[in-house]
């Protein structure tokens, strides 16, 4: 047997190094944050095949609404569909829901073709059941926003904050619907002609801070936004973990880590509050706990987090638990 030459052969501190990589290393990246998956959202017939759907979370009630093809569905903190209205259009076209702290569901939606709202939107609040309580029109916009088109809508803090995804606009009201605040994202991400035709929000959120968390995909990062203006952001080009090729939807978990989907790699990755990559989950493919071009995401009170994605593959649901 041919031995390795002695000037070609690893030191003893060498091997305790490449020991270390290999085994401890890979550890320390996942170390304090695990995601276990659980079950898909469904009804007696079996797991409910959305695609790309909507998703608002009641925190205190662990309630969710899925809003799909302009029918919404409220689930049981179990999973299983409790209730589901919408589909008749007497509420409008639906484009996105959110639930204000006493349960009730703010839906924000376009007429229909042929009415008197045709193309206008307005947000209606409603009970569990569909039945309105009142409506919400935004007042008081100042002109630069006279064509803003929202697309999104999260209620937090006794506050409205809604997006216009392709204009990168967010304004903010009152409960009522009163203007308090309004945010041009081009200008603060220092976007300017060329740079912006193409950009879009991926991804949206609030936080209780007032925080406005996003993606935008053209630009492989993650945003954060703070009340004062302040712009934070991460995220690199890449196919290796804890680097985006095409980002889609954020939510902070209660440790204050954030998760980020990853529309091509068919993941969520997961960073700590420093933006250092910590591990990620779901990963392409057909089995329960993989994922098929995930989109948004959002989380509960109990770490329960809930990822939409394509394919008709509906929503599946992952706890996180910490070590």
């Amino acid at each position: 047997m041919k031995q390795i030459p002695r000037r070609l052969r690893p030191s003893f501190p060498l091997l305790i190094l490449a020991l270390f990589c290999l085994v401890i290393c890979p550890r320390l990246a996942t170390a304090g944050v695990k995601a276990s998956y659980l079950y898909n959202l469904s009804n007696f017939t079996g797991t409910i095949p959305y695609s790309s759907a909507r998703v608002a979370i009641d925190k205190e009630r662990n309630e969710i609404s899925v809003l799909y093809q302009n029918l919404v569905k409220v689930f049981n903190q179990n999973g299983m569909e409790v209730y589901s209205f919408g589909d008749d259009l007497d509420l409008g076209l639906i484009v996105d829901l959110s639930v204000d702290r006493d349960g009730n569901l703010l839906l924000l939606s376009y007429g229909i073709a042929g009415t008197s709202r045709e193309g206008l939107y307005e947000i209606i609040s409603c009970n569990f059941r569909g039945e309105p309580i009142g409506t919400i029109e935004l007042k008081d916009l100042p002109a630069s926003f006279s064509e803003f088109s929202p697309n999104r809508i999260v209620y937090r803090a006794e506050s409205l904050y809604l997006v216009d995804l392709f204009r990168l606009k967010v304004v903010v009201t009152d409960a009522n619907g009163s203007f308090k605040k309004g945010y041009d994202i081009i200008p603060l991400l220092g976007l300017k002609g060329r740079d912006s035709s193409n950009t879009e929000i991926g991804g949206f959120n609030v936080e209780d801070d007032g925080s406005i968390l996003f993606t935008i995909p053209v630009l492989f990062s993650a945003y954060r936004l703070y009340p004062d203006g302040r712009v934070v952001y991460f995220g690199k080009p890449g196919g290796a973990p804890g680097r985006f090729n095409i980002v889609g939807g954020i939510v902070l978990d209660s440790k204050g880590n954030y998760l980020v989907v990853d529309r091509l790699k068919c993941t969520v990755q997961v960073f700590d509050s420093k933006y250092n990559f910590l591990t990620q989950f779901g990963f392409r493919g057909l089995k329960p706990g993989n994922l098929i071009a995930p989109d948004d995401i959002a989380i509960d009170s109990d770490g329960r987090v809930y990822v939409t994605q394509n394919g008709r593959r509906g929503v599946s649901v992952y706890r996180i638990t910490y070590e």
